[in-house]
């Protein structure tokens, strides 16, 4: 089984937002009455996205002794662009902290992330996904060969008044 480390915690900041009333006026839609047919004409159908196989993956050889001889490296954040703190949870006074799971590959990019731990806000959870699967990492090291790697990254969005 693979061991999933835990980076340091990433703070997020913003300032509480009053949120004042709105008056929003919207037209009332006009629709034809004499066909329920038509209604399909005006719905937009979604695109398929196709996804593509995952390749096997290639074994690798791994020296189980590297963490006891020191030449084990964990991986190491290079370029982290924190993620804004949303703007309807700064009105609505969300916050709490997301566990972003990444696995890095050995080039240091992110292959993949997902929510290991919600915050209880799916917005919240939102903006760390997408902002954490842009990093790019200095790749965990086994004998002096760049490997896979798997992390746990926590989140922290607080607001301050």
């Amino acid at each position: 089984m693979e061991e999933i480390e835990t980076l340091e915690v990433i703070e997020i900041t913003g300032a509480v937002i009053k949120q004042a009333p709105r008056d929003l006026k919207f037209p009332i839609p006009i629709l034809p009455t004499h066909d329920p047919l038509s209604l399909t004409t005006h719905l937009i159908l979604p695109k398929l996205k196709i996804m593509k196989p995952i390749p096997p993956q290639s074994r690798i050889l791994l020296d189980h002794t590297a963490k006891t001889t020191n030449l084990h490296t964990p991986v190491k954040p290079l370029k982290t662009e924190h993620p804004p703190y949303p703007r309807r949870a700064r009105e609505q006074g969300w916050h709490g902290r997301v566990i972003v799971r990444l696995k890095i590959a050995p080039n240091g990019k992110v292959e993949s992330g997902s929510i290991h731990k919600s915050s209880g806000y799916p917005l919240l959870d939102d903006h760390a996904i997408k902002a954490a699967t842009l990093w790019t990492f200095q790749s965990a090291r086994n004998g002096g060969f760049p490997v896979a790697a798997t992390v746990n990254i926590p989140i922290q969005f607080d607001l301050v008044q």
